[in-house]
């Protein structure tokens, strides 16, 4: 039995009755000035043959894969659907994402990974000749050090949601300092004065957006006469709804709790249960993200609505334009997403 073969160029060439200088330029839809009969001649024998663009070898030729490393677990709705913008974008302009990341399980990507680790997953695209990298914050952090290397050779790269002193790569990343800002409009209407803000450890490196995020909430409170006080879970936040609890016996005791994300607040519905305390009757509460669960909690969470599908777009969008040469200015930017207070039912008026 003969063994088929797929059907090259020069077969397509051969059977269109063209050279296969002409045949290469009309399939790479060139700009090459050919009769309309002799494109569509030629259209018509790839067609029939089955014949396919090799990108591979059309990458050895160009230098250029068209594709992207992308290093983010779906952890959660709000990155799930970062990776769907950017998947869209990239797919929708013909390039191909190709997402990998640190960590066996679910929980595992709550944990600091060993900076080995995410090195071996970047380096495992860049050997594979990935034309740039989209990164979420603990790999970002991670390749921080190695971010010029990456610009040495050609390799585009795009954060989110992190935020570097010196800024070497574009990035998109929420307005952070809008929706702290937003949550503080939103008590103080309230009339709520003391006020407490339970955050996470707030790593420098991989959640400066946290801070970021309280710290946009702090100014916004500015000079008012409303009280706020910070509580810090530990590294892995393992031990939030005991701080959640430690905060609520705080005397005074706040009338008011803004979560720095929907985690933590759903941290501090776990400690007012546990206390005997009714939500919003004796404690409004606040968080930041509107995760999947936040509606369906009881009672269902004011929160912030980021746009994550939004900022997977624009940083495949980034990315597309730096390689195609679309952004003339070299120096790297950084995009900021507006975000949206959703008003439910855990906060209300101080009684």
């Amino acid at each position: 039995m003969g063994t088929s073969r797929l059907p090259r160029l020069k077969d397509v060439a051969k059977e269109a009755n063209v050279s296969l200088t002409a045949a290469s330029i009309i399939l790479r839809n060139g700009k090459g000035r050919f009769p309309q009969q002799t494109r569509q001649r030629v259209l018509d024998a790839a067609q029939k043959l089955g014949w396919r663009r090799n990108l591979l070898v059309n990458g050895m030729q160009t230098g250029k894969t068209r594709a992207i490393g992308v290093l983010m677990p779906p952890i959660n709705y709000y990155w799930a659907d970062i990776l769907f913008g950017i998947h869209n974008e990239l797919t929708q302009k013909d390039y191909l994402p190709v997402t990998v990341w640190s960590g066996a399980t679910r929980e595992s990507f709550y944990e600091k990974q060993p900076k080995d680790v995410g090195l071996e997953q970047i380096n495992r695209l860049i050997d594979r000749r990935v034309d740039g990298l989209i990164l979420w914050p603990p790999l970002a952090a991670t390749y921080y050090d190695n971010f010029s290397e990456l610009i040495e050779k050609n390799i585009q790269v795009v954060v989110i949601d992190s935020d570097f002193a010196k800024k070497v790569v574009d990035a998109v990343e929420t307005d952070e300092e809008i929706g702290g800002k937003l949550v503080a409009q939103h008590l103080i209407g309230l009339g709520h004065k003391h006020i407490a803000c339970l955050s996470n450890h707030e790593d420098l490196e991989s959640q400066a957006w946290a801070m970021r995020r309280r710290k946009g909430f702090e100014k916004a409170l500015g000079n008012s006469d409303v009280a706020c006080k910070l509580w810090q879970a530990d590294s892995d936040g393992s031990d939030g709804v005991d701080v959640a609890k430690e905060l609520l016996r705080d005397d005074p005791r706040p009338t008011a709790v803004f979560g720095i994300s929907d985690y933590e607040a759903a941290n501090v519905y776990a400690a007012a249960a546990a206390l005997g305390l009714r939500i919003p009757e004796d404690l409004s509460v606040i968080g930041f993200s509107d995760l999947e669960f936040a509606k369906t909690m009881s009672p269902p969470l004011t929160t912030v609505r980021q746009r994550p599908h939004e900022i997977g777009q624009r940083a495949a969008k980034v990315m597309i334009d730096r390689l195609e040469g679309k952004i003339e200015d070299k120096a790297p930017f950084t995009i900021s997403i507006k975000c949206d207070l959703i008003t439910r039912g855990s906060t209300a008026k101080i009684s």
